[in-house]
């Protein structure tokens, strides 16, 4: 067993305490082999409040469950910290230096890109292993000599990138894969035969991710965020 979730009983944040996640009905045993129907409602510390199946409410020990079921009770408690919104989510951007030239009567920034995932984990106790983050960038890339400005083709990059370890109230960044960017001017002096826009200009237009620790989803978010309600 993982050792932060040994002691995550003792650990669990005030946010979850107060809004605690109620779980399915099982049988539970005691350690003297007694069976009941009941479905755990909170924890704190090392009181399980369980409600039973003929509808009343009550407070037990950890140390009362079997074996098996202390191990239940730890992985629930541990699945509903992290559904708890214990990770605070942000985005931001890094771009290496430009590469001007100028052919064809064309001036030539180009440079690439990529998002910084920004990762804060709120618990003052435990720690989260094995991070995966999946994105989705999209990229609009502009048409050179185009009629209309952002005139182009929207490009979606998808990828994966992972994190061993997120201590307790500590933030890390996440990068994702490296893009080309590109930005264009005419030189002075030259036009488009068709009379196009003089200059384009590649955009980063939003980043989408989920978010995994081990296989379980536990947070997903887009920038802007209307990239996730278009999904």
């Amino acid at each position: 067993m993982n050792i932060n979730r040994q002691f995550l009983l003792i650990c669990l944040p005030l946010c979850l305490l107060q809004n605690a996640f109620s779980s399915e009905f099982r049988t539970f045993t005691d350690t003297k082999g007694r069976q009941m129907e009941a479905k755990i409602t909170r924890v704190s510390g090392d009181d399980i409040h369980i409600k039973r199946k003929d509808g009343m409410e009550t407070r037990v020990k950890l140390s009362v469950f079997s074996e098996t079921d202390q191990e239940y009770v730890k992985q629930w408690a541990y699945d509903n910290l992290l559904e708890s919104g214990v990770f605070d989510v942000r985005f931001s951007t890094k771009r290496s230096e430009k590469n001007e030239y100028t052919q064809g009567g064309i001036i030539y920034d180009e440079y690439n890109m990529r998002y910084e995932v920004v990762i804060t984990n709120n618990d003052f106790d435990n720690d989260f292993r094995d991070i995966r983050v999946d994105y989705l960038i999209l990229k609009f890339e502009d048409r050179l000599a185009a009629d209309k400005r952002r005139e182009g083709n929207i490009h979606r990059i998808k990828g994966s990138a992972t994190q061993d370890l997120i201590k307790a109230r500590e933030e890390v960044r996440i990068g994702t894969e490296k893009f080309p960017m590109m930005e264009t001017q005419l030189a002075q002096g030259y036009v488009w035969s068709g009379g196009g826009q003089r200059d384009s200009k590649d955009v980063a237009k939003g980043i989408w991710v989920k978010i995994y620790v081990g296989d379980k989803l536990v947070h997903e978010i887009s920038k802007p965020e209307n990239m996730i309600l278009k999904r």
